[in-house]
């Protein structure tokens, strides 16, 4: 099992890592992290590698750089934070494996931040049937929210916020032919009815259904919106899945418009180069490269000085919010934080500012964030509001 700087591959930004008392591992650990209180360690299963790799090393370093500067100031009632991540490069069997690895490590107190909707709904059966806490993963998905679970704390806003999104900009644009890309398993059978419940209350109906089943073509499936004649079309599914179709679209007569979620939009754009202008995109965390609200100027002060030449990013911020989200329990669970006590300190977190953003948990609530904005693609690749 390797820690968290063995996984990620990111030279650009691994070099200050043997400065901090973040892993065990780290062969240069000086004579001040030696004699330090045992770390508070933090258990990690996220992409590192494989065709989700940016967007979870993005995370993976927004997180590190907010518990940096909290372990800079000290740690947590003395205490230094250790992020102990493994690579599932996007598969859900390896996340679960690498989940149960981690959760029955007496040391490990929580399942922080992985991503994806496949790993971490897997993960979340590792959670309950082990009683550790799984908090922030990056993912819109019903399961972990519908019903609460006691074990299970979802940060970003649901995939239904995002659909009501894009639904109401299409309508306002017009374009009342709506296409939906989903995942053909349970998770996508339940983002189709809710996004049927969403079109039906505004008194319209889904145009086309369209399922990525990984055996059809992005060149068929292009051909399959093209001919039901759709306006829109938007998705719940593998933003690289996406881009091949979107390229396939961009060879017929007539062009789609297409909508997205958050979920990997820099990437997305990245491998559609020219061709991405005009996407619109959901995102569930404020525009990284901003200076409002509180959290994103924080933000921006901890990812510069852990890695001054990265760019800062949806990825590395979503990263850096859930870190912030979970060092706030952390600090209110006490110095002799167990994993029910996280889980309480959790349910405690009700209607907090979180730099202006409100958060919100409770008994049975895992609310967690709300928030959804819109952006779209310009010509050169840059993203507006």
């Amino acid at each position: 099992m390797s820690r968290l700087h063995a996984t990620t591959g990111m030279p650009a930004w691994t070099r200050w890592l043997g400065r901090l008392c973040l892993g065990a591992a780290i062969a240069s650990t000086s004579a001040i992290c030696a004699q330090a209180p045992p770390p508070i360690v933090i258990g990690q299963t996220i992409a590192t590698s494989g065709g989700l790799a940016e967007h979870g090393r993005g995370i993976v370093l927004g997180a590190l750089a907010h518990f940096e500067a909290v372990n800079r100031d000290g740690g947590v009632g003395g205490r230094h934070i250790e992020l102990r991540t493994l690579d599932d490069a996007g598969d859900s069997a390896k996340a679960t494996a690498n989940a149960r690895t981690l959760a029955t490590a007496p040391e490990v107190l929580a399942l922080f931040s992985g991503a994806e909707g496949g790993p971490c709904v897997a993960t979340i059966q590792v959670a309950t049937d082990l009683r550790i806490p799984q908090i922030g993963c990056a993912a819109g998905s019903p399961e972990l929210r519908d019903p609460a679970q006691r074990y299970v704390f979802p940060v970003r806003a649901a995939h239904l916020s995002e659909f009501e999104r894009l639904i109401s900009t299409a309508l306002q644009l017009g374009e009342r032919r709506i296409g939906f890309l989903h995942a053909p398993n349970a998770t996508g059978e339940k983002h189709l009815a809710n996004v049927r419940k969403l079109l039906a209350a505004r008194g319209e109906q889904l145009a086309l259904a369209l399922p990525l089943d990984g055996k059809t073509s992005a060149s068929d499936l292009a051909k399959k919106i093209f001919d039901a004649r759709v306006d829109v079309v938007f998705n719940h599914g593998s933003y690289s899945t996406i881009a091949e179709i979107f390229k396939a679209d961009r060879k017929l007569d007539r062009q789609t418009r297409f909508m997205a979620v958050n979920s990997g939009a820099q990437q997305m754009v990245r491998l559609l180069g020219d061709d991405a202008r005009g996407l619109v995109f959901t995102q569930v965390v404020p525009f990284p490269w901003g200076r409002a609200p509180a959290i994103v100027r924080d933000y921006r002060i901890a990812l510069e000085k852990v890695a001054p030449k990265a760019e800062p990013s949806f990825s590395s911020l979503e990263g850096y919010i859930n870190a912030r989200v979970l060092t706030l329990a952390l600090q209110r669970a006490g110095p002799r934080v167990t994993r029910e006590s996280l889980v309480a300190a959790m349910e405690s977190l009700h209607n907090i500012d979180l730099g202006g953003l409100s958060l919100s948990y409770g008994p049975g609530d895992r609310t967690g964030l709300t928030y959804v904005d819109t952006v779209i693609v310009k010509a050169n690749g840059q993203f507006v509001h």
